[in-house]
């Protein structure tokens, strides 16, 4: 048997709370397959949603995948800001790289920048039944990032409650704007350490190095 069928599932957990996204569509989700490989998806792949679940946590992606270095760099941003309200299930639990390690996941493909591991796992756990990822945030060391596998409608945010289906998610522009100039130094741009996972591989060296799953 091969490695996705001997690989143990993370566990299933819920969210309802909100999350953030920004962006520069005119909606924040979609039901299109995304054009660009991302970490959970594959170019052409079947919708997939990004978010964090700190508004900091989303302007950090957005300093980190535009590669904005300076004050005056974060001067030229105007950029949507988006607060969604989640209610999901089915989704696995990799919020921490223990969480992950305990799962069979190795902890640094969380936050790599070879995003291979990531996008074959979501391969697997949209298998599975899972409808999304919680995991670490890769441009801000602490903060936790949301993905949904599947396509999403935004609806207002006052969506009569009966009339919601499970594709369905409220959401709200909350405003156009720039990331704070006290988040920039806490990104972790392209090429620097992850001083998490960097601090998680040193207190447990002898399980998180590599993939621990069975190969078959």
């Amino acid at each position: 048997m091969g490695a996705h069928s001997t690989a143990p599932d993370p566990r299933r957990v819920s969210y309802e709370d909100v999350a953030f996204r920004w962006s520069d569509y005119d909606v924040p989700v979609w039901t299109r397959p995304n054009s660009s490989p991302l970490r959970w998806n594959r170019a052409s792949q079947d919708a997939t949603q990004y978010m964090s679940v700190t508004a900091e946590g989303s302007w950090a992606e957005l300093i980190r995948s535009e590669r904005l270095l300076t004050e005056a760099d974060l001067r030229l941003v105007s950029m949507p800001m988006w607060v969604l309200q989640i209610r999901e299930t089915k989704l696995a639990d990799y919020s921490t790289f223990e969480k992950a390690q305990d799962a069979g996941f190795p902890p640094d493909a969380l936050v790599s920048e070879d995003y291979e591991r990531c996008q074959a796992e979501a391969e697997r756990l949209r298998g599975r039944g899972f409808r999304g990822v919680l995991a670490p945030s890769a441009a801000l060391p602490g903060a936790v990032n949301l993905t949904l596998f599947g396509r999403r409608l935004a609806v207002p945010w006052d969506y009569p409650e009966t009339a919601l289906m499970a594709s369905f998610v409220r959401a709200k522009r909350l405003a156009v704007g720039r990331p704070p100039d006290e988040l920039l130094p806490l990104v972790r741009q392209r090429g620097e350490p992850h001083v998490l996972l960097n601090e998680y591989l040193s207190t447990r060296p002898a399980r998180a190095r590599g993939d621990t799953r069975r190969r078959g």
